[in-house]
């Protein structure tokens, strides 16, 4: 069952106002994998592994929510076989998506939710801010990868790969965090300079993410040179419930291509969540706003992908630093270890 979590004490807003989707801090109940699949494409087949790890002493079950295409949710999620994690366990499941959820393709976002063997996780177990006691931490990794086309796994065949971890609920973006100014993420590194099997250039594609269950949203991208300069209009991505799509940036914004189309860079907010009719009174009145963004820069020689992972624009607080690693004699234990 998906367990959606909203922030209750202002507490909590300092606890990520670090680097979006760069934290170490991975674990929870609850795990976010942006981009993985079993798909066929003209360049070949993409398969993701994923690394599950128990991080408690106690036996968990992992259930696991699937959801694809910008349109994402149109009911409840469907219900996939469960994962059954032993203490302090650490698996490895190979081609997730046959081997794990019995199905033969499929692109989008993966949710794990990690409940104590046995028990309930419901809302029957579930405080008003959507937490119960039978909730369990996991981690989750993944390597989404091609391989050449005619080629299966079982003849060895070489890949390309790129690391996507799974990212806890409590590192997602919300339109609900603009006094903290936790609203929106920039992305760098983005380039468009060159066509699929030229070499020395690369190409973009570009990752958005509905994390929110009990909203339909829009994502607002807007895309910069180097200098700061805005290139183009904004571009407008309405997602439903879970809602997930991946697209080359070229597609965007057209104008950014060429030989001079590197350096870019861009910001990702969010604008208009509209609750679903099911949402819960807690998620009223814009239903519980969330979202991820990622890009991927792609060698057009190789197909060799790089992740990039989204930034905010503000450090960690003085006081989310204290929050996070406490204070002895009223210093911060968390210090600085090489002179500035």
């Amino acid at each position: 069952m998906f367990n959606f979590k909203k922030f209750g004490i202002a507490a909590a807003s300092l606890l990520v106002a670090g680097s979006a989707l760069a934290s170490n801090f991975r674990a929870a109940d609850q795990v976010y994998v942006n981009a993985a699949g079993h798909v066929s494409g003209a360049s070949g087949t993409f398969i993701s592994d994923v690394f599950l790890s128990n991080l408690t002493d106690d036996t968990v079950t992992v259930t696991v929510i699937f959801s694809s295409g910008p349109g994402g949710l149109t009911g409840d999620p469907a219900i996939f076989p469960a994962i059954t994690l032993a203490p302090r366990e650490r698996r490895e499941i190979v081609d997730f998506f046959p081997t794990a959820l019995g199905l033969s393709s499929g692109f989008g976002q993966l949710i794990f939710n990690g409940c104590k063997q046995g028990t309930s996780c419901g809302s029957d177990t579930q405080d008003a801010n959507g937490v119960s006691p039978n909730f369990r931490n996991i981690s989750a990794e993944t390597r989404i990868y091609s391989i050449p086309p005619g080629t299966t796994l079982s003849q060895n065949p070489p890949t390309n790969g790129q690391l996507f971890s799974g990212y806890p609920w409590y590192n997602f973006v919300s339109s609900d965090q603009v006094a903290t100014g936790l609203d929106r993420v920039f992305i760098t590194g983005l380039r468009n300079n060159g066509a699929a099997g030229t070499a020395g250039t690369y190409r973009s594609n570009i990752g958005l993410v509905n994390a929110s269950q009990f909203s339909t949203t829009n994502l607002v991208v807007k895309l910069f040179d180097k200098n700061g300069t805005q290139i183009g209009s904004a571009f407008n991505q309405t997602l439903g419930p879970l809602g997930v799509v991946q697209t080359g940036i070229a597609n965007l914004f057209p104008t950014y291509t060429g030989t001079t189309a590197t350096g870019g860079w861009v910001t990702v907010e969010q604008t208009n969540s509209t609750p679903t009719s099911n949402a819960p009174t807690s998620c009223l009145p814009n239903g519980c706003p969330a979202f991820f963004a990622y890009a991927s820069m792609l060698d057009n020689s190789t197909g060799d992908a790089t992740t990039l992972e989204p930034q905010y624009l503000k450090p960690l607080s003085d006081a989310a630093i204290t929050a996070i690693y406490g204070q002895s004699a009223g210093k911060n234990i968390q210090k600085r270890a090489v002179k500035h």
